[in-house]
């Protein structure tokens, strides 16, 4: 599962590596969680753009918000046959950037959290899915979005045995056209991530409290031994 991660960068590095304007309330963050408004990017009749939805897809046949809890992720072996999902696969993909993910491993009595990001230290994207739900009493209007997954590479795979479906940047505007939208077409993006090309390091526990937001969260975590994994 992929249930917490970061995107710390300032917004004029982040609209360089995405190729399109940020929204005006874009701030670093370093703790995202679920249910709370995360950046997507999105393409619409051939244009690409950033936004927001909420992170906890609700499908739009949901007859109330609470009737189903929020999807923050989508197993892509199955994305295409699920109903809660299989929608969503077809018309509304998105990119959700990213500049590590959090996981934790459990080790004696405590958790360790680590961090997961790219060798390089770029931005990532992770594959994700939108909906968008209109409550039948309200007329309220929630986008949503969950993080797709897979099974995990041998980095990934030391700590936890699923891993979010990262897209290389050369295949992002196949994953955003909606031209494409059968398993045939997406199904090799849908794959683990070269573990040659992530780099994984302990953090501090701090991350464990979603109230912390700090960029100190990313630092390295002297206390664990990131070589007996690794």
């Amino acid at each position: 599962m992929c249930g917490r991660f970061a995107l710390g960068i300032p917004r004029k590095r982040l609209e360089e590596v995405l190729g399109c304007p940020a929204p005006e309330s874009y701030v670093p963050r370093y703790n995202i969680s679920p249910s709370q408004g995360i950046l997507v990017v999105e393409e619409q009749d051939g244009v690409v753009s950033t936004g927001y939805r909420s992170w906890g897809l609700i499908p739009y046949w949901a007859k109330a918000r609470e009737a189903i809890p929020g999807l923050i992720n989508a197993r892509s072996e199955t994305v295409f046959e699920k109903p809660a999902f299989r929608d969503a696969m077809h018309r509304t993909r998105c990119l959700v950037p990213a500049q590590a993910f959090y996981e934790w491993e459990k080790t004696g009595n405590r958790k360790q959290p680590y961090a997961l990001g790219m060798e390089s230290g770029e931005v990532f994207a992770m594959a994700g899915i939108g909906s968008r739900w209109i409550d039948p009493v309200s007329g309220e209007v929630v986008d949503s979005v969950a993080i797709l997954t897979c099974q995990p590479n041998e980095k990934v795979a030391a700590i936890h045995d699923r891993m979010p479906v990262i897209v290389d940047a050369i295949d992002w505007n196949h994953w955003l056209n909606n031209e494409n939208s059968t398993q045939a077409q997406l199904g090799s993006l849908l794959v683990p991530y070269p573990a040659d090309r992530m780099r994984v390091w302990p953090v501090s526990t701090a991350v464990n409290s979603v109230t912390n937001d700090t960029q100190d969260l990313l630092r390295p975590e002297s206390r664990a031994t990131q070589g007996s994994l690794f």
